[in-house]
């Protein structure tokens, strides 16, 4: 009879086990997703941050890269005698209004 009452130790023991590996497992995988929905937003916030940086860099590319053709337009423009280079619209608008009244 000892041996039997042994068997039926080791098998509430073994579902004991296995119960508490479950019901651990469980416990694990609910404190996994509280932990990732905690941290989402500064995931979001990090990875938002890194591609405004990318954007940045290729703005300030680009906008070098347009800065540099129009200035390679400015030069390649023949200077008018006379004229300035470089005028605000209402002093082009004088000047053209001036030059309509010479003609």
């Amino acid at each position: 009879m000892l041996p039997l009452l042994q068997l039926g130790k080791s098998s509430l023991a073994s579902q004991a086990f296995v119960k508490g590996l479950i019901q651990g497992a469980i416990y694990a995988g609910i404190v996994i997703a509280l932990l990732f929905l905690c941290l989402l937003p500064l995931i979001v916030k990090h990875i938002r941050k890194k591609q405004a940086k990318k954007a940045a860099a290729i703005r300030a590319k680009n906008s070098s890269k347009v800065r540099a053709s129009q200035e390679l337009e400015m030069c390649l423009k023949p200077e008018e005698p006379g004229k300035p280079i470089v005028t605000t619209f209402s002093e082009s608008h004088i000047l053209e209004k001036q030059d309509k009244r010479a003609s």
